[in-house]
């Protein structure tokens, strides 16, 4: 018998919460400020001045060896020489193979897999890195898979031209 007072009681809520009220009468309507209408005071911004917050650079600036020191070594360095051919190639990491690379704005995609460590997945992958600073000796990236305020940096290494030696000939 409780259990049926119960049922009914729990059955007449549910009604009533699903029962559409009744539409507010007209006096209501007007009375209600949520209905008035505004003005934005702010005027239309010109489309045509505003420009993307999107950075873009040039593939050029970045080709070169990009040097950083390995984590715990730091007399040695690690990292990645980009040429102008889209090749990638690692520099001092033995695990992981870079293949190639691409630019899109400010986003570098640097293609690679891991050799020599046992995984189950060693396929090919694409890291995505944001380029959060660029220079002529430095490279600051922000891998997309990171913690937000994790950066790698980079030093260009400099690039020295040896000086050739003239032959003097017999004459």
């Amino acid at each position: 018998m409780i259990k049926q007072r119960l049922s009914l009681l729990v059955l007449l809520a549910g009604v009533m919460a699903c029962r559409q009220q009744a539409p507010a009468s007209k006096a209501e309507l007007e009375e209600d400020s949520s209905l008035l209408e505004v003005t934005d005071s702010v005027p239309a911004a010109d489309t045509a001045l505003v420009t993307a917050d999107t950075i873009s650079y040039s593939p050029d600036q970045l080709i070169g060896k990009w040097l950083q020191p390995v984590p715990g070594l730091d007399k040695q360095k690690q990292g990645f020489d980009l040429r102008k051919d889209s090749v990638a190639r690692s520099l001092n990491m033995y695990t992981l193979v870079y293949e190639k690379w691409a630019l899109v704005k400010d986003t570098l995609l640097l293609w690679n897999h891991t050799e020599g460590v046992e995984k189950q997945d060693s396929a090919a992958t694409i890291d995505t890195v944001l380029i959060k600073e660029l220079t002529d000796s430095t490279l600051v990236l922000f891998p997309v898979k990171a913690a937000e305020g994790y950066l790698e940096k980079y030093e260009k290494e400099a690039v020295t031209k040896v000086k050739s030696k003239k032959v003097k000939g017999k004459k």
